[in-house]
């Protein structure tokens, strides 16, 4: 077969490929997406459903077929940034360059719209910019690495300066490994979705964002008298006692149907076991097991009630010793719980290594932990002295609560924990270097 002829394969190839998503498209846009089937756009691109899942595999790639395009610009925004611009600048403008194509673009304000109000393709763009986090995270550690790259305390580009001592050139070296998990939390940062920017301009959440990972929190509620006390209604209210019979009860139930989920789980796998084997296992009911966890099968193996977890949270915030940061207090509260938790007992680690093994259980975790964003961040700006809105103790929030799942799967969940705090308190590339001890 001749070049010739496989050069129009491919050209034919991308046009149906072509034609396929401005079906999709234009369909979504007009009836919106839930209403439109996957036959309905292999008909208006008169072509097979067999033949559009060749180039689609699922109905939400059909929204997203430029996903290779998108990472390849990323990563290039760092690798190729012009000489003497910080890497974290390069990527902030990346990120500002796309909110100016889609105001510009009526069309691609409206896959916007299609995108942020339609449940299935949020989760799913969620995903995929998590997907571009790996190779985002290896262009931020090499520029940081680069003996060629901007350094923040000389010259830009080229070796050190001249007239740096030996210790000056030795407090830049960095550590690999720590470099490592602070690109990879600043790409997870970088690339996060923001919906914390949806009631207002999208432009000044990203500006927010990156002043917060290249300068760190400014830790307001240092500077607030000690005597000062956050305003009424803000602090969580103390338990009433210890729990009665019936609340007692129902923990037991719960703990129950925990119990049985995960060793069916760990036993069978995830996908292979019923939501109705595991009621039978716990001895109860299905709609028992439901009234207990209404989303389902994929929380059963988290014990915890959500609202202890949030009161916890801001309890922490609230409660913190006399001078000690609300990022401190919240590393310290993090520190005994989940992933880095230092001795968990047999049935804790069973859970915790079926949620790194199981992608659904990690989704849920994560929204689980971000589901408090809001009453953290209000519990942050309140002992800050900051509007109940600030941005930044949202945005501060939203982060510490991505910790757990950036440090799953790490060898060293602890220091995990340890060098993301340095990083939201300090900035990039500041944290990159051990803080000198007081």
């Amino acid at each position: 077969m001749t070049e010739a002829t496989m050069g129009r394969r491919e050209r034919k190839k991308a046009r149906t490929r072509q034609a396929i998503a401005d079906a999709a498209l234009e369909l979504f846009l007009e009836r919106g997406y839930d209403q439109v089937s996957v036959k309905d756009v292999a008909e208006a691109a008169d072509v097979s459903t067999s033949g559009l899942f060749k180039h689609f595999p699922t109905k939400e790639a059909l929204v997203f077929d430029r996903d290779d395009d998108i990472r390849t610009s990323l990563v290039s925004a760092v690798r190729d940034r012009p000489e003497g611009v910080p890497p974290l600048d390069a990527l902030r403008d990346w990120r500002l360059a796309r909110l100016r194509e889609r105001s510009a673009d009526p069309r691609t304000a409206a896959f916007a719209e299609l995108v942020t109000g339609t449940p299935a393709l949020q989760d799913y763009a969620d995903r995929m910019w998590l997907a571009h986090e790996k190779e985002l995270a290896q262009a931020l550690a090499q520029a940081e690495t680069d003996p060629h790259a901007p350094s923040p305390d000389g010259p830009a580009g080229g070796a050190p300066d001249a007239g740096a001592s030996q210790t000056d050139i030795a407090t830049r070296t960095h550590d690999p490994a720590r470099t490592d998990v602070a690109a990879r939390a600043v790409a997870r940062f970088g690339l996060d979705r923001l919906r914390v920017g949806e009631q207002g301009d999208p432009r000044r959440v990203v500006e927010a964002a990156f002043a917060l990972l290249a300068h760190g929190w400014p830790a307001p509620e240092l500077s607030r008298p000690a005597r000062e006390q956050a305003p009424a209604g803000a602090r969580p209210e103390a338990p009433a006692g210890p729990p009665g019979l019936r609340e007692r009860k129902k923990a037991q139930t719960r703990r129950a149907i925990t119990e049985a989920a995960v060793a069916l789980f760990t036993e069978r796998g995830y996908d292979d076991v019923g939501v109705r084997e595991i009621a039978d296992a716990a001895d109860t009911s299905i709609a028992t097991l439901f009234k207990y966890f209404p989303d389902g099968k994929v929380s059963l193996v988290f014990p915890g009630d959500r609202a202890a977890r949030i009161a916890s949270l801001t309890g922490a915030v609230h409660d913190r010793a006399p001078g000690q940061t609300v990022l401190d207090a919240l590393r310290g509260l993090l520190s005994q719980r989940g992933p880095f938790k230092e001795d968990p007992t047999p049935a804790e680690q069973r859970v915790l290594d079926l949620v790194s093994a199981t992608p659904d259980l990690r989704d849920y975790a994560l929204r689980s932990w971000t589901h408090g964003q809001e009453p953290l961040a209000a519990a942050i700006a309140a002992e800050s002295g900051l509007p109940a809105d600030d941005l930044t103790a949202r945005l501060l929030a939203r982060y510490v609560l991505q910790i757990p799942d950036l440090a799953r799967n790490t060898s060293d969940p602890g220091r995990t924990l340890d060098i993301v705090i340095d990083l939201l308190s300090r900035g990039w590339p500041a944290c990159l270097h051990e803080p000198k001890p007081d």
